[in-house]
């Protein structure tokens, strides 16, 4: 049982909305896709956006909104260098032209890159939704093993 207070009152939900994986538009389960890689380390020389290796899903939903997010660590090769990360769905990026960024103010530094958002409401049918990243100069580094997994998740809001 969900219990929200608001401070003034509370509501209490006695029956939550199930939630399964690959649910479609048409239940009234929400639709969620996810991806947890820890076969290797992930590198880019790309000073365009280009897709994270593996950081796919594909998930029906319906005209709902999609919650996304990443959870990892990595590393840029040079001093100062920056990386930028985002998220597309359908084509669109999400967070800007370029998205987040950071600089190494160390070079080969393990620094956190985990990120949330969420995207406008989107139409009823299936969405390809994807991580992307870039550098500006150098190598970067998405840290992928048994110890620091690199996870992407994308989860309908109903």
């Amino acid at each position: 049982m969900a219990v929200i207070i608001d401070g003034s009152a509370s509501a209490t939900f006695a029956t939550p909305l199930p939630v399964t994986e690959g649910g479609t538009g048409s239940s009234v389960a929400a639709a969620f896709g996810r991806v947890v890689r820890t076969a290797g380390n992930i590198t880019t020389t790309s000073t365009s956006l280009v897709d994270v290796t593996g950081a796919t899903v594909t998930i029906t939903t319906g005209a709902f909104p999609v919650a996304y997010g990443v959870a990892k660590s990595f590393q840029h090769g040079s001093l100062a260098g920056n990386i930028y990360f985002n998220i597309d769905i359908d084509g669109v990026k999400q967070i800007g032209s370029l998205g987040i960024y950071t600089n190494a103010s160390t070079a080969g530094y393990t620094q956190n890159g985990s990120f949330t958002g969420i995207s406008v409401a989107l139409t009823a049918a299936a969405h390809t939704i994807k991580e992307m990243w870039s550098v500006n100069t150098g190598t970067g580094t998405i840290i992928a093993n048994s110890v620091n997994s690199h996870l992407f998740y994308a989860q309908e809001i109903r």
